[in-house]
C-alpha cells in the first residue's frame, strides 16, 4: 500500500512539473520573440529600413485585426521615416513591465518600457521613456505583433530632431 501511495505521489509530482514547464513554454516563447524584436528594432532604426520588421507582425490571414495591425505597423514606419539620416538611436534600457499569455486562445499582451535617445555627433538631442502595451498572436510562424496602444512618453528631454524632408 505504501508503494502505491508513493507511486501516486510521484506520478502527481511529475504531472505537476510537466504542467508547469508546459505553462511556462508560452511565456518563454513570448519573451524570446520580444527580445528578438527589441534587438531588430534598434538595428532597423539605425539603418532606416521601415519595412525590415514586417516579419514580426501577424497578418490578417493569421487572425490579426486589420485596423489594429495597420495602425501599429504604420506608427512604427512613421517613427522610422521621421528620423533624420544623420542621427543615431540608442536604447538605454528595455524592460518588460507585464506579460500575460493566454496560450489556449493564442493571445498575449506585453507591457514594456523603453528608455531611448536620439544621438547626433555623440550628444543626446532627444531622450524619452516610452511605455506601450502590444498585443501578440500565436501564428504558425510563432508569436507575432497584432496591434498595440499608442506609446506614452515620459521624462522627455530635448526636442525631436527635424527631418530635412519635413522642412520643405
Amino acid at each position: 500500500m505504501k508503494r502505491i501511495i508513493g507511486l501516486i505521489i510521484l506520478v502527481a509530482l511529475v504531472a505537476g512539473v510537466a504542467w508547469l514547464v508546459q505553462r511556462g513554454a508560452g511565456e518563454r516563447a513570448v519573451w524570446g520573440v520580444i527580445d528578438e524584436i527589441q534587438t531588430a528594432t534598434l538595428n532597423v532604426l539605425n539603418q532606416r529600413q521601415p519595412d525590415a520588421l514586417d516579419d514580426y507582425f501577424a497578418t490578417e490571414a493569421e487572425g490579426a485585426v486589420a485596423a489594429g495591425l495597420a495602425e501599429t505597423r504604420q506608427a512604427y514606419k512613421d517613427f522610422v521615416s521621421h528620423l533624420p539620416g544623420n542621427n543615431a538611436v540608442q536604447f538605454h534600457s528595455f524592460d518588460i513591465l507585464a506579460l500575460e499569455v493566454h496560450e489556449d486562445a493564442g493571445l498575449a499582451k506585453v507591457t514594456y518600457r523603453l528608455h531611448f535617445s536620439v544621438i547626433r555627433s555623440g550628444q543626446a538631442i532627444f531622450s524619452a521613456k516610452a511605455t506601450q502595451d502590444i498585443a501578440l498572436r500565436k501564428t504558425p510562424r510563432g508569436w507575432r505583433i497584432s496591434g498595440g496602444d499608442a506609446p506614452q512618453l515620459e521624462d522627455v528631454i530635448g526636442n525631436w530632431p527635424r527631418n530635412r524632408l519635413s522642412t520643405r
